[in-house]
């Protein structure tokens, strides 16, 4: 997802794109799912130093971070990169508020009606409809971990009401993601 909506605020406003990072920090249950790879918070806020550092180095002025991870770990290991004289700054596109593209509001999830709905406009392929199944049967309370919510053992991993998602909600959010990320990039 955040791949392609780089690309997409790329094309709008002429920053490049560097090539996705494409691991980062994980709940210990998170970690627990089967194909699921993860690294330790210092090893994400080190490489992601590094790469600041060669950028730097190279004479950038400012690095943006773009994340679609909203772990707080994840989010805590980008927020502490430091640089000498570039500027960096990260987006979190969970912290922006898009409750009023979802039927479902705006509760925590994890792979629930935001990010099927992303993924059906961004990249439909990837989605098996088929398959989508809520992650709330019978009203289970769900706990959180490090303000992650975390989907309960034995499911199939959601958080949240991925089956409300609609390519065209989907669509909405991204344009709205673009614009909004280009106008506070470009401010």
């Amino acid at each position: 997802m955040v791949e392609r909506l780089a690309r997409a605020v790329s094309e709008k406003t002429g920053i490049l794109v560097a090539p996705t990072l494409a691991y980062g920090v994980s709940s210990d249950v998170e970690r627990s799912y089967a194909g699921s790879a993860t690294l330790e918070r210092k090893t994400l806020h080190r490489v992601l130093n590094e790469l600041v550092d060669s950028w730097e180095r190279q004479g950038l002025e400012e690095i943006v971070l773009m994340t679609a991870h909203g772990y707080g770990p994840h989010i805590q290991a980008m927020a502490a990169v430091v640089a000498d004289f570039v500027r960096v700054r990260a987006v979190d596109i969970h912290a922006i508020d898009l409750a009023a593209f979802l039927i479902g509001g705006s509760a925590a999830e994890h792979a629930g009606e935001m990010d099927t709905a992303i993924l059906l406009h961004l990249a439909p392929e990837l989605v098996r409809e088929d398959r989508v199944e809520d992650g709330e049967p019978g009203g289970r309370i769900l706990r959180a971990v490090r303000d992650e919510p975390v989907p309960p053992m034995g499911s199939p991993g959601v958080v949240g009401r991925p089956s409300l998602a609609t390519r065209e909600s989907g669509r909405r959010i991204c344009e709205y993601l673009v614009d909004y990320i280009s106008r506070r990039l470009d401010a």
